[in-house]
């Protein structure tokens, strides 16, 4: 997602973080609260840290840096996600280890943990010292579908931002992407973030599996009216 787009879809917010970036105030830890478009704003931040050819705060969008944070393969851009729906201590006590040391193309390094709600407590409190005490420049974005599913003790040490569900918005994209309204709204209301709705919208299991759902639920309403009406008589 592009910055441009970033701003229709999350307005107020990425507002905000552009004021940020121009009193040159970015903290070193921030948690996202909200699915859709916190991802591409971590990016995007991450973007205008190492953009060689940056439009005032604004990353270029176009030059090596940029593009390799947007396909994620970025030396000094870590995203850490869930592995069999956790991130385990031990993977987080790898990343501590990064935290002392400077970047590979730079002294900054920036640091996206996916569904953070889903590391080990053990995982979460051995980032406590980092985060209120950070020996280099890096820079730490914890992603959750809900910050309270989050430790109390992440959550007073960072400064939350949330991302909320853009449903109309959502539906317009699914409806120019070829879906009729009823399955745009289904979809919309059903998904947690943009690009999980993208990835639904063409896959035929999951509207297989919405037809039974849809078929089962008539069925059952068809034998529960059935039974009221020999009740009633």
């Amino acid at each position: 997602m592009k910055q441009d787009q970033l701003k229709a879809w999350q307005p107020d917010q990425f507002d905000r973080f552009v004021r940020i970036l121009e009193q040159d105030q970015l903290n070193h830890a921030y948690l996202f609260s909200g699915f859709f478009g916190s991802l591409e704003m971590a990016q995007f931040l991450a973007k205008s840290l190492f953009c060689t050819d940056k439009v005032g705060v604004l990353p270029c969008e176009k030059c090596r840096n940029c593009k390799l944070i947007e396909q994620g393969e970025f030396p000094d851009v870590t995203l850490i996600k869930p592995v069999n729906q956790v991130i385990k201590t031990e993977r987080i006590r790898e990343l501590v280890g990064q935290f002392s040391q400077a970047g590979i193309e730079s002294q900054q390094q920036v640091f996206i943990i996916e569904q953070a709600e889903k590391m080990h407590p053990n995982a979460a409190n051995s980032l406590l010292k980092v985060i209120e005490e950070p020996q280099s420049e890096v820079y730490i974005f914890f992603l959750t579908s809900d910050e309270e599913k989050m430790l109390p003790t992440i959550r007073s040490r960072t400064q939350i931002f949330h991302f909320t569900k853009q449903e109309e918005k959502l539906i317009l994209l699914l409806e120019q992407m070829g879906l009729v309204k009823k399955k745009a709204t289904l979809l919309a209301q059903f998904s947690q973030s943009r690009a999980e709705a993208e990835k639904l919208a063409n896959q035929a299991s999951f509207w297989t599996l919405v037809d039974e759902s849809e078929r089962l639920l008539t069925g059952l309403l068809a034998k529960k009216k059935k039974v009221i009406c020999k009740l009633l008589n």
